[in-house]
C-alpha cells in the first residue's frame, strides 16, 4: 500500500502546479487599459501668425507753457492728477503788466510732470506741466521691409500684454515708406486703455497673419506623436487607440494642420498618446465638472 502512495501524492502535487501556472500565465495575458484625455477633430481655417515687440507710448502729449512769464500764485494740480480740458492748473502773476493769469489745461489726460511752486517763478519760453492722454495709446514698433507689407495689406491687428494676461485688437494707423537710421521701418498701431492698466514703456507683442490655410483639418498639437521623424495620432474607436498617420501642413502652439485619414468629429488622444500601441484598449478620462 505504501508504494503506491509516494507516486500518486506526487502526480496530485505536479498536476496542481500545472494548473497554478496556467492561471499565472491567463492572468499575464489580460491587456492593461490606458486612461486617456480626448478632443474632438475640426475643420476650419488655421492663420499663422508672425509676432513683432514693441513698445507703448502716448498717442498725445500737451506741454503746457505760460503765456506769459511770472510769479506762481496758486497751483490747482498735482503730478499724478487726472485733468480736462479747461481746467485751470494754475494761476500766474504775469511779470509783464497781464495781471493774474489763468493756465487752463489743454486737452483731458494725466499730469505726468510738473516744473512749478507756489510762490517759484515760471518762464515763457519752458513747460511748467506735461499732460498726457492715457485714454488712447500707440503701440511703435520697428519691421524690416519684408515685414512691411504684412502692416500695409492689413487695417488691424491683434496685440498682447503678457504681464497683464491681456489682448486686444489695435488700428494700424502709420506705416513708413522709407527706414529710419537702423534699417528698419517703424510702424505706429492705435488703441483705446478702456480699464487704463495699460501704460506707456510697457512691452507689447503685435501679431499679424502671415499665412491663411483654408478649410483644413485641425488637432490639438499636443495629440501630435513623432516617431523617427514621422508624425501619427491616435483615433479612439470602440474602447481602442487606432494610429493614424498624418502629413503636418501648418502648426501653431495650440493647434495643427493636416492630411490624414481622418475626419471632422473624429475623436483624437490629446493626453496619455505617449504610452499607447496600436489596437490597444483605452478607456477615457471624463472632464472634471
Amino acid at each position: 500500500m505504501k508504494k503506491f502512495a509516494w507516486p500518486l501524492l506526487a502526480l496530485i502535487a505536479l498536476v496542481l502546479a500545472a494548473c497554478s501556472e496556467q492561471e499565472t500565465d491567463n492572468s499575464g495575458e489580460e491587456e492593461s487599459v490606458t486612461p486617456v484625455e480626448v478632443e474632438k477633430i475640426t475643420q476650419g481655417d488655421l492663420s499663422v501668425d508672425k509676432q513683432f515687440y514693441g513698445r507703448v507710448t502716448p498717442e498725445s502729449t500737451a506741454p503746457v507753457i505760460p503765456p506769459t512769464p511770472g510769479e506762481v500764485e496758486s497751483l490747482e494740480v498735482e503730478k499724478g492728477e487726472q485733468v480736462e480740458e479747461g481746467d485751470v492748473i494754475a494761476t500766474i502773476k504775469s511779470a509783464e503788466g497781464m495781471g493774474n493769469v489763468d493756465i487752463e489745461a489743454p486737452a483731458d489726460g494725466e499730469v505726468t510732470s510738473l516744473e512749478a511752486n507756489e510762490g517759484g517763478m515760471v518762464s515763457n519760453s519752458e513747460p511748467f506741466v506735461t499732460i498726457v492722454d492715457l485714454d488712447n495709446l500707440l503701440v511703435e514698433v520697428t519691421v524690416t521691409a519684408e515685414d512691411l507689407a504684412l502692416f500695409e495689406d492689413s487695417d488691424e491687428a491683434k496685440v498682447q500684454f503678457t504681464s497683464l494676461d491681456k489682448e486686444l485688437t489695435a488700428t494700424i494707423e502709420y506705416a513708413a515708406s522709407v527706414p529710419d537710421d537702423t534699417g528698419l521701418y517703424p510702424v505706429e498701431l492705435s488703441f483705446e486703455n478702456e480699464d487704463n492698466d495699460i501704460k506707456p514703456g510697457m512691452t507689447a507683442v503685435v501679431q499679424l497673419a502671415e499665412k491663411v490655410v483654408k478649410d483644413t483639418l485641425l488637432v490639438p498639437t499636443a495629440a501630435l506623436v513623432d516617431d523617427s521623424g514621422k508624425s501619427f495620432i491616435y483615433i479612439v474607436k470602440d474602447d481602442q487607440a487606432v494610429e493614424v498617420p498624418v502629413e503636418i501642413v501648418e502648426t501653431q502652439s495650440d493647434v495643427t494642420a493636416i492630411e490624414a485619414d481622418v475626419a471632422e468629429g473624429d475623436t483624437v488622444v490629446v493626453k496619455g498618446q505617449l504610452t499607447l500601441t496600436d489596437g490597444g484598449q483605452v478607456s477615457i478620462k471624463k472632464e472634471e465638472q
